[in-house]
């Protein structure tokens, strides 16, 4: 090509080294653009979670009632804990409605372990510690959370999430998820 251009107009030797790179630029955006992108099929869901602790991370047994305003629609559940974890360290877990899940688990020490070519994450249960999670799947711009034990109030709060986006399988591939995680410690 840069031979049949140069019989055309008198090229100088810069002139040709020019075209030259141009053109063999020019085949690797094309060459480029020939690759396929390769995209995981993750899925994610736009949720925000609420986990609660106490102070020593404990969770006392009794019967728990939770009311909640999700964007001014009511929810309420309860559930009972014994303060005994199932066997593997798994807790008790309630469907309060489609869009809201309750959860006791025990609370985890993980440590991680990498090298050269991967990297690996052990967790192990802490005797005697527990979380609440609570999850509402959807982007509410407020809630409201009461948790009652044995019909005493335990705590009350308000929430008002600010949502950060995640691309699970890379921002071109989609899908975009919205997410907030919150801390509660109560008494």
């Amino acid at each position: 090509m840069i031979r049949s251009l140069s019989r055309l107009v008198r090229l100088g030797p810069f002139a040709r080294k020019a075209i030259a790179l141009v053109t063999g630029l020019a085949t690797i955006a094309a060459a480029y653009g020939c690759i396929t992108r390769e995209c995981t099929e993750i899925g994610c869901l736009d949720s925000f979670s609420i986990i609660t602790t106490t102070a020593d991370k404990s969770w006392a047994a009794g019967e728990y009632a939770l009311e909640l305003s999700v964007d001014g629609d009511e929810v309420s559940c309860s559930y009972t804990w014994t303060n005994t974890p199932q066997a593997g360290g798994g807790g008790v877990f309630v469907q309060c409605s489609p869009t809201v899940t309750v959860s006791i688990d025990a609370a985890t020490r993980c440590t991680e372990t990498s090298d050269d070519d991967s990297v690996s994450q052990s967790c192990t249960p802490i005797p005697g510690q527990f979380a609440q999670g609570i999850t509402i799947h959807g982007t509410p711009a407020r809630v409201d959370v009461m948790v009652r034990r044995d019909g005493e109030l335990v705590g009350k709060r308000s929430f008002t999430p600010e949502y950060r986006t995640s691309y699970p399988n890379g921002e071109a591939c989609g899908p975009a998820c919205r997410g907030d995680a919150q801390g509660w410690e109560l008494p």
